[in-house]
């Protein structure tokens, strides 16, 4: 159940930030007077995508604990192989078609990677803490 809600969780925040930078690039493009064209497909591809990058959060799910520079180096293996997946989406599905489209979508990741990562972070935090305070409202009734 828990793989099931971070798989969700992610996918749900990262389609929002795609469409959300998807949106931007549009008023960008509408205030200097060149209208932004794409294809029908494009968003439906954003969502497919994100539900695909979001399936190696379950490399974390390990079942035993993770020396510091595993975690490290399990964290940029995960990076890169999502880096891997958005690129292939992309080349696959168009979404860029030259190289500054290339860079834009390439500096998108990074940003998006990083706003996800300490989200969950904070959602994992609040139910620990969550987790925490029944443990102990059940310890005080004792």
């Amino acid at each position: 159940m828990k793989k099931l809600k971070l798989i969700a969780e992610q996918t749900f925040l990262l389609t929002f930030l795609i469409m959300l930078v998807m949106g931007l690039e549009g008023l960008v493009s509408y205030l200097r007077h060149d209208p932004i064209q794409f294809d029908w497909y494009i968003p439906f591809s954003a969502i497919i995508g994100s539900f695909f990058c979001c399936l190696p959060s379950l490399l974390f799910f390990t079942e035993k604990p993770l020396s510091k520079n595993q975690y490290r180096l399990l964290r940029l293996f995960h990076f890169l192989l999502i880096y891997g997946i958005v690129i292939g989406f992309g080349w696959l599905f168009h979404w860029y078609t030259n190289f500054k489209y290339f860079l834009i979508i390439s500096i998108a990741y990074v940003i998006n990677y990083f706003l996800i990562w300490n989200f969950s972070l904070l959602i994992y935090k609040h139910d620990e803490k969550l987790i925490n305070e029944a443990l102990s409202s059940i310890q005080d009734e004792d």
